[in-house]
């Protein structure tokens, strides 16, 4: 069945801290929600690397996010940190499938196609404020 990485999860964790409190540290993050701080350190940077997130420094440093919580769907999340959410190992985002054994005889792959898309348009429209 469809799951989510524990980057993905962490990352969602974050943006959800984030958009309660304001802005963290990712010690603070990695403590409240009892994440491991090295993932989540990296976790971070792919977030602020992507724009979700950006960092600031000094005394009130850390994290904060740069675009309103309504506006960060999970696909943008996911895409940041670098996750397909396929289904099968066959089905890909971007319409390339890759080859297995089956694939010339498999009679479930327009169907498995059909809930991909479902699954990758229910997940565009889930966002960071309804996590909250």
């Amino acid at each position: 069945m469809f799951r989510l990485s524990k980057r993905v999860e962490y990352g969602l964790m974050a943006l959800q801290h984030l958009a309660k409190s304001g802005n963290a540290t990712t010690r603070e993050i990695s403590a409240a929600r009892q994440i491991p701080y090295d993932l989540l350190a990296k976790v971070m940077q792919s977030l602020k690397r992507d724009g979700i997130i950006d960092s600031y420094q000094g005394v009130h440093g850390g994290y904060a996010l740069l675009i309103s919580p309504s506006s960060v769907n999970l696909s943008r999340v996911m895409s940041a940190l670098d996750e397909e959410a396929n289904i099968t190992e066959c089905m890909s985002s971007d319409g390339v499938h890759e080859q297995c054994s089956m694939f010339g005889n498999c009679t479930i792959k327009d169907p498995m196609s059909k809930l991909q898309m479902r699954m990758e348009e229910s997940v565009g429209k889930m966002t960071i404020a309804e996590l909250l």
